[in-house]
């Protein structure tokens, strides 16, 4: 098990997609890592007019490390690998808030699961002051269903991972969005029942990526091909706590430490 942890904090996130859709945030959010942003524009050609960011629940850098090939679909996507660091507590509305409010937990107020969505400024309030048309594409029991409710934004609620992907597949051919937020738990979901590295846990591991090359083929033939960013980013990740189950919400580097992966089009 890693005995470090990442360097750069996830509250980075929502500066660096910001940057690099040229989007002006509050000084309150952290900046967003400059040198990685200006790499995604060279390669986008441009600043990105829209952005796809993928979030698969659960996965931990350390599932990147011992089953590389798992992810093949992902890498074949993207082109950059960056390491984050999760938040403490080390689940996901803790995390999420901070992915897209640029605050640490303390200054976004999200330290459990509450129900209570956030008060603050988020990406999403930013991108509507602007005329900007973001959408969240959620499983019911996502964390993202309650921490950004309330907004004037289209949110689609749906039962299975099935229904999520099809449902943004939907969304991307009809180019009506600007940043579109897909969750999928089915890793964390599984990872909990039975363990990080249980067979049922890596098929899932497996389907999430072969699910995120849906998404970026159907992004690759709009018809507008407006420049996008790409991302499959995770919030946190999970550690085995007994001989069947896994669980996260620590500051041990497997839950702590996480990858994520960058790709435009």
């Amino acid at each position: 098990m890693a005995d470090y942890f990442n360097q750069y904090h996830l509250k980075h996130f929502a500066g660096t997609v910001a940057q690099c859709m040229e989007i002006d945030l509050p000084k309150e959010y952290a900046p967003g890592i400059s040198w990685l942003s200006k790499i995604l524009k060279t390669r986008l050609g441009g600043s990105a007019e829209r952005a796809i960011l993928f979030h698969a629940g659960g996965v931990g850098m350390n599932m990147w490390q011992k089953y590389t090939d798992i992810f093949a679909a992902v890498y074949s996507n993207t082109s950059i690998a960056f390491p984050f660091c999760s938040t403490e507590n080390s689940i996901s509305p803790v995390a999420h808030a901070s992915m897209y409010t640029g605050l640490m937990p303390s200054d976004h107020g999200v330290d459990s699961y509450s129900p209570q969505p956030l008060s603050c400024s988020t990406l999403y309030d930013e991108l509507i002051k602007i005329g900007k048309h973001p959408v969240i594409i959620a499983h019911k029991d996502s964390s993202f269903l309650h921490l950004f409710r309330g907004r004037d934004m289209k949110v689609y609620i749906c039962n299975t991972g099935y229904e999520t992907i099809d449902t943004a597949i939907k969304v991307i051919e009809e180019e009506d969005y600007d940043l579109l937020s897909i969750h999928m738990l089915d890793y964390d979901t599984a990872s909990h029942s039975c363990g990080p590295e249980a067979k049922d846990a890596k098929n899932a591991l497996d389907f999430v990526a072969e699910d995120f090359d849906r998404i970026v083929s159907a992004a690759k033939y709009c018809e507008s091909r407006k420049r996008t960013l790409i991302s499959y980013s995770p919030d946190h990740g999970q550690h085995q706590i007994d001989t069947e189950k896994g669980g996260h919400g620590t500051a041990l580097p497997d839950d702590m430490n996480i990858l994520h992966f960058f790709g435009t089009i």
